[in-house]
């Protein structure tokens, strides 16, 4: 009887992991249709979607650092540019998100330089994010306000976010130094743009 009823599962599961695999390539076919659809707007909003992510993870990386998988993607990023110039939106947006899926894999997978263990609650960001200090502050080395400190961040100073937790945010410096900052002294640097 036992024999019988692990028979009936596994034909069950086999059942729904054929439905799932169904599902899964419709799913596929309707953002292939709706890619085929795109309009010139829709690719170059996407396109610069996945060049932000790329940026922002190169540069959680440094600038001397070598990712074969973000080599990669950069490449089948910059490869999107001949179809849509050519007015081929959708071939366009299918390599970008060929792209922003190597770009996740490495954000996901990839130990950066100077791991380290967690702090509990502590939520690490998907892509690290480039800040500005707003005010001078403490760089503490646990996200409290009466945690050691172990550096000054000076007004204007550029920092890469990591993680935050509540309001506190896992930063490291452009000398390598790294900790915690509270969230409400540093903001997004400006950035002039060209005339």
């Amino acid at each position: 009887m036992r024999d019988a009823e692990v028979r009936d599962m596994r034909s069950s599961q086999r059942d729904q992991a054929k439905v799932l695999q169904e599902s899964t390539r419709e799913v596929t076919r309707a953002k292939v249709k709706l890619r085929r659809l795109a309009t010139q707007a829709d690719a170059a909003s996407y396109i610069a979607e996945v060049e932000v992510a790329f940026e922002s993870l190169r540069s959680s990386f440094g600038a001397t650092a070598t990712v074969p998988m973000l080599l990669l993607a950069q490449d089948i990023l910059e490869s999107a540019a001949a179809p849509f110039t050519q007015g081929q939106y959708g071939v366009a947006m299918d390599r970008a998100a060929q792209a922003e899926q190597l770009i996740s894999a490495v954000a996901e997978s990839q130990v950066r330089p100077g791991s380290r263990s967690r702090v509990p609650g502590e939520v690490p960001l998907p892509v690290a994010i480039t800040l500005k200090v707003t005010v001078d502050s403490n760089l503490r080395r646990q996200p409290l306000a009466k945690a050691p400190v172990v550096g000054i961040l000076k007004e204007n100073s550029n920092v890469v976010a990591h993680a935050y937790k509540d309001n506190w945010m896992y930063v490291e410096t452009e000398d390598g130094r790294s900790g915690w900052v509270n969230q409400a002294q540093v903001g997004v640097p400006y950035r002039e743009l060209p005339k």
